[in-house]
Protein backbone atom coordinates (compact mmCIF):
# COMPACT_ATOMS: atom_id res chain seq x y z
CA UNK A 1 0.00 0.00 0.00
CA UNK A 2 1.17 3.26 -0.71
CA UNK A 3 0.25 6.33 2.10
CA UNK A 4 -0.42 8.97 -0.09
CA UNK A 5 -2.71 6.72 -2.44
CA UNK A 6 -6.56 7.69 -2.28
CA UNK A 7 -7.50 4.33 -3.64
CA UNK A 8 -5.22 2.77 -1.06
CA UNK A 9 -6.72 5.10 1.42
CA UNK A 10 -10.33 3.54 0.50
CA UNK A 11 -8.92 -0.26 0.49
CA UNK A 12 -7.71 0.70 4.20
CA UNK A 13 -10.73 2.01 4.62
CA UNK A 14 -9.39 5.01 6.07
CA UNK A 15 -11.90 7.03 3.23
CA UNK A 16 -15.08 5.74 2.72
CA UNK A 17 -16.70 4.34 -0.66
CA UNK A 18 -20.02 3.14 -1.88
CA UNK A 19 -18.94 -0.30 -2.64
CA UNK A 20 -20.13 -1.74 -5.33
CA UNK A 21 -18.38 -5.59 -5.64
CA UNK A 22 -15.48 -6.72 -3.38
CA UNK A 23 -13.03 -9.97 -3.10
CA UNK A 24 -9.63 -11.10 -1.97
CA UNK A 25 -8.00 -9.44 -4.88
CA UNK A 26 -10.05 -6.36 -6.34
CA UNK A 27 -12.71 -3.43 -5.00
CA UNK A 28 -15.52 -1.80 -6.93
CA UNK A 29 -16.71 1.50 -5.97
CA UNK A 30 -19.04 4.09 -7.52
CA UNK A 31 -16.79 6.70 -8.71
CA UNK A 32 -17.00 10.25 -6.54
CA UNK A 33 -17.01 12.20 -9.45
CA UNK A 34 -19.42 10.38 -12.05
CA UNK A 35 -19.89 10.80 -15.77
CA UNK A 36 -22.97 8.70 -15.67
CA UNK A 37 -25.35 6.98 -13.03
CA UNK A 38 -23.88 4.09 -11.59
CA UNK A 39 -20.04 4.99 -12.93
CA UNK A 40 -17.89 2.22 -11.00
CA UNK A 41 -13.98 2.08 -10.66
CA UNK A 42 -12.46 -1.13 -9.74
CA UNK A 43 -9.12 -1.31 -8.62
CA UNK A 44 -6.37 -3.85 -7.42
CA UNK A 45 -6.13 -3.77 -3.81
CA UNK A 46 -2.62 -3.88 -4.25
CA UNK A 47 -0.81 -0.55 -5.37
CA UNK A 48 -0.09 -1.04 -8.82
CA UNK A 49 0.35 2.61 -10.26
CA UNK A 50 -0.51 1.34 -13.90
CA UNK A 51 -0.54 -1.45 -16.64
CA UNK A 52 3.27 -2.00 -16.65
CA UNK A 53 3.38 -2.74 -13.51
CA UNK A 54 0.27 -4.34 -12.99
CA UNK A 55 -0.13 -8.27 -12.11
CA UNK A 56 -0.84 -10.04 -15.05
CA UNK A 57 -3.45 -12.20 -12.84
CA UNK A 58 -5.27 -9.39 -10.93
CA UNK A 59 -5.47 -7.52 -14.50
CA UNK A 60 -7.75 -10.80 -15.29
CA UNK A 61 -9.80 -10.28 -12.29
CA UNK A 62 -10.37 -6.86 -13.33
CA UNK A 63 -11.46 -7.70 -16.62
CA UNK A 64 -13.65 -10.72 -15.31
CA UNK A 65 -15.30 -8.14 -12.70
CA UNK A 66 -15.64 -5.26 -15.43
CA UNK A 67 -18.13 -7.60 -17.29
CA UNK A 68 -19.68 -8.97 -14.16
CA UNK A 69 -20.30 -5.28 -12.91
CA UNK A 70 -21.50 -4.24 -16.86
CA UNK A 71 -24.21 -7.39 -16.53
CA UNK A 72 -25.60 -6.16 -13.42
CA UNK A 73 -26.10 -2.59 -14.51
CA UNK A 74 -27.56 -4.00 -17.94
CA UNK A 75 -30.08 -6.34 -15.91
CA UNK A 76 -30.54 -3.66 -13.45
CA UNK A 77 -30.65 -0.11 -14.19
CA UNK A 78 -33.42 -0.43 -16.52
CA UNK A 79 -31.88 2.03 -19.05
CA UNK A 80 -29.18 1.21 -19.41
CA UNK A 81 -28.05 -0.43 -22.73
CA UNK A 82 -24.31 -0.35 -22.86
CA UNK A 83 -21.17 0.35 -20.92
CA UNK A 84 -18.18 2.31 -21.76
CA UNK A 85 -14.84 0.79 -20.38
CA UNK A 86 -11.33 1.95 -20.26
CA UNK A 87 -8.66 2.68 -18.18
CA UNK A 88 -5.78 5.65 -18.97
CA UNK A 89 -1.68 4.66 -17.86
CA UNK A 90 0.50 7.80 -16.93
CA UNK A 91 -0.19 11.44 -16.63
CA UNK A 92 0.42 11.58 -20.25
CA UNK A 93 -2.79 9.70 -21.01
CA UNK A 94 -4.71 11.51 -18.12
CA UNK A 95 -4.31 9.58 -15.29
CA UNK A 96 -5.44 11.47 -12.74
CA UNK A 97 -4.76 8.93 -9.39
CA UNK A 98 -1.69 7.40 -9.80
CA UNK A 99 -3.22 3.59 -8.61
CA UNK A 100 -4.14 1.53 -11.55
CA UNK A 101 -8.20 1.59 -12.13
CA UNK A 102 -11.23 0.67 -14.83
CA UNK A 103 -13.72 2.34 -15.38
CA UNK A 104 -17.04 1.25 -15.76
CA UNK A 105 -19.83 3.96 -17.46
CA UNK A 106 -23.19 2.80 -17.97
CA UNK A 107 -24.36 3.88 -21.20
CA UNK A 108 -28.04 5.46 -21.66
CA UNK A 109 -29.27 7.00 -24.99
CA UNK A 110 -29.13 10.77 -25.05
CA UNK A 111 -26.25 10.85 -22.50
CA UNK A 112 -23.32 13.33 -22.86
CA UNK A 113 -20.33 11.35 -22.44
CA UNK A 114 -18.52 10.85 -25.67
CA UNK A 115 -15.52 8.81 -26.53
CA UNK A 116 -15.14 9.21 -29.78
CA UNK A 117 -15.27 12.95 -29.57
CA UNK A 118 -11.85 12.35 -28.03
CA UNK A 119 -10.14 10.54 -30.68
CA UNK A 120 -8.89 12.10 -33.59
CA UNK A 121 -8.17 10.07 -36.47
CA UNK A 122 -4.47 10.34 -37.82
CA UNK A 123 -4.00 10.43 -41.70
CA UNK A 124 -1.46 7.57 -42.22
CA UNK A 125 0.21 6.11 -45.92
CA UNK A 126 0.46 2.03 -45.93
CA UNK A 127 4.70 2.59 -45.38
CA UNK A 128 3.71 4.39 -41.97
CA UNK A 129 1.54 1.69 -40.72
CA UNK A 130 4.30 -0.79 -41.74
CA UNK A 131 7.07 0.69 -39.86
CA UNK A 132 4.72 0.64 -36.90
CA UNK A 133 3.68 -2.49 -37.12
CA UNK A 134 7.65 -4.10 -37.63
CA UNK A 135 8.17 -1.92 -34.15
CA UNK A 136 5.59 -2.99 -32.29
CA UNK A 137 4.06 -6.68 -33.81
CA UNK A 138 4.64 -9.29 -30.75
Amino acid sequence: MKQDCVFCKIVNKELPCYKVYEDDFVLAFLDNKPTALGHTLIIPKEHYENIFDIDSEILKRISEVSKIIANKMRESLGDVLGVSIFQSNGKVAEQVVMHYHMHVIPRRIKDDFRVNNCLKSLELEDNQFKIILDKIRI
